[in-house]
């Protein structure tokens, strides 16, 4: 084929689409920081009663911004949507101007998907490494230069769970050149139980910094494909001219109106949570292996060079996790929290596995 491709994408490693795994009776799917549990009852009856709509074009955002606007006390014209949080990062990556300056700064390891949109429209990425498995604002601080033009900030942090706090984030934002956007993705807010994590909503007015957050984790539209984002009013302006028209699906946007109005739900799942860390903990205390205390979904834990092949072994038994080499961490592998009997069951089988391995 003689077709004319960007350098840019011929430089992007091609990962296929993931098979879909676990949706069958039996697996325990503990590898994407899913919601291990169906989304609220209200989310269901709501997306039933627009289905009956579906002939039409969503009809538009403006009820669920001022949800949204109200549960964080913005203005509507402050909110966002794209069709996940993945839409935004591109939106942001297609309306800052860098015809002269091209560099994007990105914790190293992060999500991957800032550095994958970075090259797609053209920058060049600076990754900074973590300082003890946390992201560290002096460090990525000192990194910025008259090239720099977009910071993502991870937090709290995938792969490790860790956070960075409201002291360091308000003296990080000091003296910032202010032509800099610094996005911060809060993608496991919600699930953050540390009482510094930062209150990055209250700096979007004074400062170029743009707060996404998602419905697909603590919410469980992962299926539905929505996220947010709360910046001042004429970022949010210029953002929403690069967006695809009705890229939002009315199910989606209707979804997540009725899952952010239960807060019963969202209670119920973060005590699932807050109880299956606590498992977690104690389990591999029991087992000797190290880990990373989390305040996300998930947890890193250390189990040495045999990780990828204890990954395998669980995968052999229905369980999925995830191995840490893509992110440059071999030795560990990620587990999400699920329902407290997939927890139990995960953590049997890697006793036994490591057991049959010694």
């Amino acid at each position: 084929m003689t077709l004319s491709i960007h350098d840019s994408i011929k430089k992007i490693p091609h990962y296929p689409m993931a098979a879909m795994y676990g949706l069958e009776e039996g697996w325990i799917r503990l590898a994407s920081n899913e919601n291990p549990f169906p989304p609220s009852p209200d989310v269901f009856s709501r997306i039933l009663d627009v289905l009956h709509h579906m002939n039409r074009y969503p009809g538009g955002e403006q009820e669920l911004k001022n949800a949204v606007a109200n549960h964080y006390g913005v203005k509507a014209d402050q909110v966002l949507f794209g069709d996940g949080s993945d839409e935004l990062i591109e939106l942001v990556l297609k309306a800052m101007k860098h015809d002269s300056r091209k560099d994007v700064i990105v914790s190293d390891p992060s999500f991957p998907f800032y550095t994958i949109a970075a090259a797609i429209y053209g920058y060049a990425v600076r990754k900074v490494p973590l300082i003890d498995m946390k992201v560290d604002l002096n460090t990525i601080k000192a990194a910025i230069d008259e090239e720099t033009r977009v910071i993502f900030l991870n937090n709290p942090l995938n792969p490790t769970g860790t956070i960075f706090e409201e002291n360091e984030f308000s003296l990080f934002l000091k003296d910032l050149p202010p032509d800099i956007l610094i996005v911060v993705d809060e993608a496991y807010a919600e699930f953050a139980e540390n009482k510094a994590f930062p209150d990055t909503f209250k700096y979007v007015n004074d400062h170029p910094v743009l707060v996404l957050r998602t419905f697909s984790k603590a919410y469980s539209l992962a299926g539905l494909r929505i996220g947010y984002g709360v910046g001042e009013a004429s970022l949010i302006s210029f953002l929403e001219r690069t967006k695809q028209p009705f890229s939002v699906n009315i199910c989606a946007l209707t979804g997540a109106e009725a899952a952010l109005a239960d807060r019963t739900y969202l209670a119920k799942v973060l005590n699932n949570n807050r109880k299956g860390k606590e498992f977690y903990y104690g389990a591999l205390k029991e087992l000797s292996l190290g880990f990373v205390p989390t305040e996300a979904n998930f947890i890193m834990m250390e189990i040495g060079e045999q990780a990828e092949a204890i990954v395998k072994r669980l995968f052999d038994e229905k369980i999925l996790v995830r191995w840490m080499g893509a992110y440059k961490l071999p030795d560990y592998i990620r587990v999400s929290v699920g329902r407290p009997e997939e927890n139990v069951q995960c953590m049997d089988a890697l006793k036994r596995i490591l057991k049959s391995r010694s």
